[in-house]
């Protein structure tokens, strides 16, 4: 792998600068620093009002987007448990119909083992609740789709684009908006 530290240090990206918001970003690197900072705690933020009451955190504490920098370009991907989606949309059990959701329990029951520290911590039986999962569904929360509409078009994105004016890079609208591509 290329040691890019000569670059970094030009455009004035240390792996020092994740340590917090940057009040007045002075390059790139502090941009996409407070960028990461704002999305991992919105997406958290939005699981904590829609999805995690009650939980141990395991979603939530997997939240993350560390900024990478290749050459000139900066790459920062969030990355979380790959069960987020189940949460986000939901799905549909054996006895209950949820039109919003793309997945569904056909025969396959959810597993015990991930069941069990929450349920006992609620004072449940880990397998009454895999039977409940398994005919009746998760109902959708969709904290993520709430946290991206706020990361693209709320406030985060406003905050991107005044970093990037404080720090005086020169970025459309248009060209901000095609950082952020949804899967």
């Amino acid at each position: 792998m290329a040691d890019n530290t000569a670059y970094n240090e030009l455009v004035g990206f240390t792996t020092g600068t994740g340590q917090g918001i940057v009040n007045n970003p002075r390059n790139i690197g502090d941009v996409m620093n407070n960028l990461a900072i704002r999305v991992v705690a919105e997406t958290r933020k939005q699981l904590d009002e829609n999805a995690s009451k009650g939980t141990q955190g395991n979603l939530r504490q997997s939240i993350d987007m560390p900024v990478k920098i290749f050459g000139t370009s900066f790459v920062a991907t969030l990355s979380m448990l790959d069960y987020y989606d189940y949460i986000n949309k939901g799905v549909q059990g054996t006895r209950t119909a949820r039109s919003d959701t793309p997945y569904s329990y056909v025969t396959l029951k959810p597993p015990v083992k991930a069941l069990e520290q929450w349920s006992r911590l609620k004072g449940l039986n880990p397998f009454a609740v895999r039977e409940s999962i398994f005919k009746k569904g998760i109902k959708a929360n969709h904290f993520w789709d709430k946290a991206y509409n706020n990361i693209t078009t709320g406030t985060i994105f406003n905050e991107l684009e005044n970093d990037l004016r404080t720090a005086g890079v020169n970025a459309t609208t248009e060209g901000i908006k095609n950082l952020f591509k949804k899967k």
